[in-house]
């Protein structure tokens, strides 16, 4: 019979088991399944990093919260029983809300983190804000450039979005960007949606193209796409002491691995998203892209969202438009 506290202490017992000698071990912890394309890339990591340091650093990646979800793996991090997390972005406003930046509604853009001089700079900005609590970002993964799926609803405009309830992943400026639209956020997880959605529980859903295809299905007949308006990403965190106590070429082979992912991986999350649109295409769902014109008009009404956070963080804003101009994006 399953039991969730014995199978954390095997876990545990596992972690303590001995490595070759003069070898660092790194754990990495993750919510999403083992089936999940981040997992495959954490999974290609580990060997990357193994084999740069020739076994030095040995990576063990826990997915599938086997070890912690991963805003209690974030919580970990100092305490020696986790290493690194690669959570979902909004997750750090919890830690620091001025990091809702990377979660503003027109913000990021795959051009401007596909600029090799602002993902950096972005990054550094990232780690010194979350210096005091001894955490790092080493960079941040694609997600999705998400989207509203709908069951019954043919979302044309924003007069379409009126009194419809949205189910969102959380956070502040996700849920004051939702009622911008005229629509009421609602915060449930992720396996629950396609239930509520079909059973009219919610109007729709806020999400990435793997979880109409993967999750909603044709429960979601209608797509609504408004290109940039909410770029999603994941953050990669370390424990900045763990990562402090690392030889130097060990450090240097943890970040270049990451660096090589983080140099294809966008290009490769947008392909995949276009081929999982593709699909729910020719199984009969309807997907609309906002032209222009009406892309403008979305982002203005956003832009009230927005005012809260610009406000109270300028001093971010200012921050990331000095790197923007002086990367030339």
């Amino acid at each position: 019979m399953f039991h969730p506290l014995l199978c954390r202490a095997a876990l545990l017992l596992a972690l303590a088991s001995p490595l070759a000698a003069g070898a660092v071990e790194m754990v990495l912890t993750s919510e999403v399944a083992a089936s999940h394309w981040k997992t495959r890339y954490m999974n290609e990591f580990a060997e990357d990093v193994a084999k740069r340091t020739n076994g030095e650093v040995q990576v063990k990646v826990f997915p599938a919260s086997q070890l912690y979800n991963d805003q209690d793996g974030l919580a970990a991090l100092g305490t020696g029983a986790v290493h690194m997390v690669w959570p979902v972005s909004v997750r750090l406003e919890t830690l620091d809300p001025g990091l809702g930046y990377v979660n503003l509604p027109f913000g990021l853009s795959d051009q401007k983190m596909e600029n090799a001089c602002f993902a950096s700079g972005l990054t550094e900005l990232m780690s010194d804000r979350l210096k005091s609590r001894q955490l790092q970002v080493l960079g941040l993964l694609r997600t999705a450039d998400l989207f509203f799926i709908f069951r019954d609803r043919d979302v044309r405009s924003l007069a379409d979005m009126d009194g419809a309830k949205l189910r969102v992943t959380g956070g502040r400026i996700f849920l004051d960007m939702v009622r911008s639209f005229g629509a009421s956020p609602i915060s449930m997880a992720a396996s629950e949606m396609s239930t509520a959605l079909a059973q009219g529980a919610i109007d729709g859903v806020l999400t990435s193209p793997a979880g109409w295809a993967e999750m909603i299905g044709k429960t979601g007949k209608y797509a609504f796409h408004v290109p940039g308006m909410s770029l999603a990403t994941y953050a990669v965190v370390a424990d900045r002491s763990w990562m402090d106590q690392l030889t130097p070429p060990q450090r240097d082979a943890v970040v270049a691995s990451l660096d090589s992912i983080l140099k294809r991986q966008w290009a490769e999350a947008r392909a995949a998203d276009a081929k999982l649109v593709r699909q729910m295409e020719q199984e009969g769902a309807v997907y609309r892209v906002a032209d222009g014109a009406a892309a403008a008009e979305w982002q203005a009404r956003a832009d009230t969202a927005k005012k809260s956070y610009t406000d109270k963080y300028a001093d971010v804003v200012r921050q990331v438009d000095a790197i923007a101009k002086r990367c030339g994006v």
